[in-house]
């Protein structure tokens, strides 16, 4: 028999990270956008004495502008994916609820206190990749500031404002390294939608992990260092996921459903925390059940390399996990834990 429920949990998986994968393109075109407007921004506005700059005035002046460009981009772009990529995956848990026939009806649909919940989630990432927006906006305008304050030259102060948006994926003079950059760009969002338990997404992760190795090697660029690319895709992984998480919790616990299955597939990468809670190690019941009291004490006890704080139920493993969690009865399932309901 079909397992409705895992089938239902891989689905929801499957296309935020189909999402993640859309969303994620849409955010490299929008920060190269960022890194070129705001170099010429300041090659346009800031003077120079033989390469040298030299009118703090003007530095200060300056940043205004710098937020106005981040704020046209990169804020357009986070309003879309908090306002269609939640609407989506909202739609997507509704879905579930309808179709799993054992949950009482007036749990199926997204109730008044649901489209609450999700508003304020939604306010909340919005304020998170604003946040990054603002953080980014002074750390932009300090470095001009301190780069005139020395009378830096402009070719430096380019590169680091280069680097303060896209790290290791800005660009630079050398076409080769440009050439390269644009491939891992390219590849990044290839991977997120690809699976990478297959031969294909396999050689595909192993393509861009060389050539990130040899951008940081052949090309010296250090991976080190907080940069907007880093924290906006970092929320956007986080974001998409932890929203689907708590939605999901929330119409649960109104239906009443007390006990948890971890779903989602174990790749090369998967955590091995993930890995023993999906096999089985911590299974008391041989059913792959667990009361949500038992995942909380579990996830106290327990340690591992990117954890993160926070309700267990949202978090799951940490930072960049790709699991979910289905909330079940225990009536659904026998022993074995093979699904008894159609």
């Amino acid at each position: 028999m079909a397992d409705i429920v895992k089938d239902l949990a891989e689905y929801r998986i499957k296309q935020i990270e189909i999402a993640e994968s859309k969303y994620y393109g849409q955010l490299i075109t929008v920060l190269d956008k960022i890194e070129n407007q705001i170099v010429s921004l300041a090659g346009s506005d800031l003077p120079t004495d033989k390469g040298k700059l030299f009118d703090l005035k003007i530095a200060i002046a300056i940043r205004p502008k710098i937020k106005a460009v981040l704020e046209k981009e990169y804020l357009a772009w986070s309003d879309r994916v908090v306002r269609e990529g939640y609407n989506k995956q909202a739609k997507r848990i509704e879905k579930q609820f309808k179709t799993i026939g054992r949950i009482p009806a007036q749990f199926q649909q997204l109730t008044k206190p649901d489209l609450i919940l999700i508003q304020n989630l939604k306010k909340q990432t919005f304020t998170q990749f604003k946040d990054v927006s603002n953080t980014m906006t002074r750390r932009i305008s300090e470095k001009i500031y301190q780069s005139t304050l020395t009378g830096a030259e402009f070719v430096e102060l380019e590169k680091e404002l280069r680097q303060t948006i896209n790290g290791i994926y800005s660009q630079s003079d050398d076409i080769e390294a440009n050439k390269l950059v644009k491939q891992i760009k390219k590849d990044e969002v290839k991977v997120r939608r690809t699976d990478k338990r297959t031969a294909q997404g396999k050689a595909l992760r192993q393509k861009l992990d060389k050539n990130i190795q040899v951008l940081q090697s052949k090309f010296a660029r250090d991976r080190a260092g907080e940069n907007m690319k880093r924290y906006a895709g970092q929320i956007l992984n986080d974001g998409l996921r932890e929203f689907d998480s708590q939605l999901n919790l929330a119409k649960s616990q109104d239906a009443g459903l007390v006990f948890v299955k971890y779903q989602g597939s174990n790749i090369p990468t998967t955590r091995d925390h993930c890995r023993l809670v999906r096999t089985g190690k911590y299974d008391t019941r041989k059913s792959g059940l667990f009361t949500i009291d038992e995942i909380k004490s579990l996830w106290t006890k327990k340690s591992w390399k990117g954890k993160k704080s926070g309700n267990p139920l949202i978090v799951r493993g940490g930072y960049n996990c790709r699991h979910q969690w289905s909330y079940v009865s225990p009536d659904w399932y026998d022993e074995t834990g093979n699904i008894i309901i159609s």
